[in-house]
């Protein structure tokens, strides 16, 4: 089995990958969004948030490349904050409303690297019970719980709220 290094960098290959899913099968992510969530979130903000997402995943991992040790926790955010996402967002939704939210069918890509890192780093000792504890909590806590509440619950909230306030007289 690769090494750690390896395993995070196929991570960002299979985010590549899951974005052309949600650009390009079923309706869209960002179509979705629009129509189930968030009606003011357009192909702009999906490309800019990615884009982001890309530059972040590849700085942790080459700062962990690089550097080693503790670094390994914020490599580690990234493919326990998506495997969450996959569940909580993909995979609920697509449940809840009966229908396939785009991103669900390469979500268990995120899966399968996940078990990777546990099966074959982790439990090979590559990582420390403290380093892999706070990936793995703060992945879940702050990766997984923004990309699960931010788009669906608190981005249009605070849509509303701004359309609530720009029609008041």
């Amino acid at each position: 089995m690769p090494p750690l290094d390896v395993i995070l960098w196929v991570f960002l290959a299979a985010y590549i990958v899951h974005i052309i899913d949600e650009t390009v099968i079923g309706e869209g992510f960002t179509r979705k969004i629009q129509v189930w969530f968030w009606p003011q979130y357009h192909i702009g903000m999906f490309f800019w948030f990615n884009f982001g997402c890309i530059t972040a995943i590849a700085l942790s991992n080459t700062l962990y490349d690089l550097f080693g040790g503790h670094w390994v926790v914020l490599a580690l955010l990234w493919p326990f904050g998506f495997a969450t996402h996959g569940v909580t967002l993909h995979l609920w939704w697509s449940i809840r409303h009966r229908a396939y939210f785009s991103g669900l069918l390469t979500s268990p890509l995120y899966w399968i690297i996940v078990y990777f890192i546990v099966r074959y780093a982790y439990r090979a000792g590559q990582i420390s019970d403290s380093d892999f504890l706070w990936g793995v909590a703060l992945g879940i806590g702050i990766v997984g719980g923004f990309l699960t509440f931010a788009p669906t619950y608190i981005f249009p909230a605070l849509a509303r709220r701004r359309q609530i306030a720009g029609t008041k007289p």
